[in-house]
């Protein structure tokens, strides 16, 4: 089993560091309605096949940012089958009008 690898090469609207950006992600990972599409790491052990299973839309790779000014590198490890299998689940889940209790509550 594989995984794949996205790398974004963003332009921000203002200049930050790679602690900042990496905090705001894992946030969002952690605390917004978007915990179960975006999950975080920060590990230097960290290897493509813990990623494999992965529910999530895609993982984020904190060790892996690179900021210089405006500009980023951020790269994302996403299970193209099985994370596409329950990205489907979750929009019939929000299409059915299933919702489950999720916590740390926002």
């Amino acid at each position: 089993p594989n995984v794949s690898m996205a790398i974004l090469n963003l332009r921000l609207a203002r200049a930050t560091t790679g602690d900042e950006l990496n905090e705001f992600v894992r946030k969002t990972a952690v605390h917004s309605n978007l915990r179960k599409q975006i999950s975080f790491i920060n590990s230097a052990e960290a290897v493509s096949s813990d990623f494999v299973g992965s529910r999530h839309a895609c993982v984020f790779d904190a060790q892996a940012t690179k900021v210089d000014g405006k500009n980023a590198v951020l790269y994302v490890w996403y299970d193209n089958e099985f994370g596409y299998a329950c990205q489907v689940h979750r929009v019939i889940e929000k299409m059915a009008g299933v919702r489950y209790e999720l916590y740390p509550k926002d």
